[in-house]
């Protein structure tokens, strides 16, 4: 994540460091930390956007929490086709088990 927007404040600092992490994870497929870190970083981001006078600095802050939200809300949707296709195979897998059981 570029700096640009953002000063050294401990927030700020934090905040980078959050959604460095994130896009790490991200680009290892491990969807689950990367949402969780994106959560993080983006609430830290809006604890600096809501402290920032600039006008520049509140536009580039509210460009970047925009971004990192469209990608939590994205893996987010992925996690949650995943966790749903999991729970069909596990459905219909035991429905096929218990037919077998069932026949005469």
């Amino acid at each position: 994540m570029a700096q640009s927007g953002l000063g050294q404040d401990p927030e700020s600092t934090a905040a980078i460091t959050v959604l460095k992490r994130a896009v790490e994870l991200d680009s290892e497929y491990r969807y689950s930390q990367a949402l969780v870190c994106y959560q993080e970083g983006i609430d830290l981001l809006l604890q600096v956007l809501k402290g920032t006078k600039d006008y520049t600095k509140k536009c580039n802050l509210r460009q970047k929490i925009s971004n990192y939200m469209d990608r939590a809300e994205n893996i987010k949707k992925y996690l949650d086709q995943e966790k749903e296709a999991k729970e069909t195979r596990g459905t219909s897998l035991r429905f096929s088990c218990e037919s077998k059981y069932f026949k005469s």
